[in-house]
């Protein structure tokens, strides 16, 4: 044959090696290679440390005790951070990097339910497992391919009206969330449905706009409607900025809030004492495994774990068991394993990923009390 001819048969092999989807996770390295798309940069960083450590500590773990068994064959876990930058333009940037130049075989974090959205819809794309410790936007459902450790709005938001028609004795409830997050916008539109069913009035609703600063015409709104409890489910900065002008303008009601809290910067405010919000763990929990962890956390890394620590941990070691069950780096037996494999027994609790890749979990209702969090209570909704 004449290399003229041969000529078009290379350049189909190799661009089918470099565009089959599902296909980018190579064998020959003895590397299970594993994206951690996280924002280290702008307000949101603390979050994406969080991410980025748990992550690593779980790899380093798993390394110690001679990396993943896939049939036969031992192969350490490399883990490969990009920053996000909490845009998702930028998520995808970076999610499209991490598969075609960097093969990995999963991509677990993303903490906003907007970056987690953009990652997933890149992962669908190329049939890569994507595990999101905490982004809780119902629209991730949709995409076959992702998986979170954390349950939906839709259960947290009926928890959180259960909690406020038992727990506040229904209170008149007021509202204030960011109309272009589908997170915050998705909670607000849920707990009023759901207050309302439970027989509760939500008497205010207030958007405002990403990046806004000034929020003193929707608490005045809220203020003269009468409202006796302000749910703000929003991003804790920003949350922080509300409360303060709340406050400021007369609110002396009760403060309730959602899982996108970060309770180790706010037990240290004042504002925010005897306020309630969604949790997904606490350090002290009766679960089995959960006393060494955060012992053996503490020990590595020198601070306790947070909550999105220990989730980021429970979604890298169920990453871990699916594959040592598929036996492969391969992408999408790994994600089959996900699906198929028994309940997964973590820190944060026991849980199925189920078809939808929505775990069925209890919900925690967090208090900052004395300076300390708290538990509440514990709703379960099944």
């Amino acid at each position: 044959m004449k290399m003229n001819s041969l000529f078009p048969v290379l350049l189909i092999v190799i661009f089918s090696a470099l565009f089959c989807p599902g296909c980018t996770a190579e064998e020959d390295n003895d590397e299970f290679k594993v994206g951690v798309v996280a924002v280290t940069s702008g307000e949101l960083f603390r979050k994406g440390n969080y991410i980025i450590t748990a992550a690593r500590y779980g790899a380093e773990r798993q390394n110690r005790q001679g990396g993943l068994g896939l049939s036969g064959k031992q192969y350490k876990v490399r883990l490969i951070p990009a920053d996000s930058n909490g845009k998702p333009e930028i998520a995808v940037k970076v999610t499209r990097r991490l598969i075609e130049q960097d093969k990995v075989s999963a991509i677990v974090g993303a903490a906003s339910s907007k970056v987690a959205l953009a990652v997933a819809k890149v992962c669908e794309e190329y049939k890569i497992p994507f595990i999101t410790p905490v982004a809780a936007t119902n629209k991730l459902t949709s995409y076959k391919y992702s998986f979170r450790v954390s349950y939906t709005n839709a259960v947290q938001s009926q928890a959180l009206a259960l909690f406020a028609k038992k727990n506040l004795k229904l209170k008149d409830v007021g509202i204030i969330y960011a109309s272009a997050s589908p997170y915050s916008a998705e909670l607000a539109v849920f707990f009023r449905k759901d207050y309302k069913k439970y027989g509760g009035r939500v008497v205010a609703f207030e958007n405002y706009d990403m990046g806004q600063r000034d929020f003193s015409r929707q608490m005045k709104n809220i203020i003269d409607s009468g409202a006796q409890v302000l749910f703000l489910p929003g991003n804790t900065k920003t949350v922080q900025l509300q409360v303060a002008q709340a406050r400021k303008q007369g609110f002396d009601g009760i403060l309730m809030g959602s899982d996108s809290w970060d309770p180790i910067e706010l037990k240290r405010n004042p504002l925010f004492k005897n306020s309630y919000y969604t949790d997904h763990w606490v350090p002290g929990l009766s679960i089995a495994g959960a006393q060494e962890f955060e012992e053996d956390y503490k020990k590595q890394n020198g601070v306790d774990p947070t909550e999105l620590e220990a989730l980021t941990y429970d979604a890298v070691m169920s990453l871990f068991a699916a594959a040592e069950i598929a036996g492969t780096t391969k992408p999408v037996p790994i994600h089959d394993a996900l699906v198929d494999m028994p309940p997964f027994h973590g820190v944060t609790g026991t849980f199925d990923y189920n078809n939808n890749g929505d775990p069925d979990k209890d919900v925690i209702i967090s208090t900052f009390r004395d300076g300390n969090i708290a538990v509440q209570c514990v709703i379960n909704l099944n």
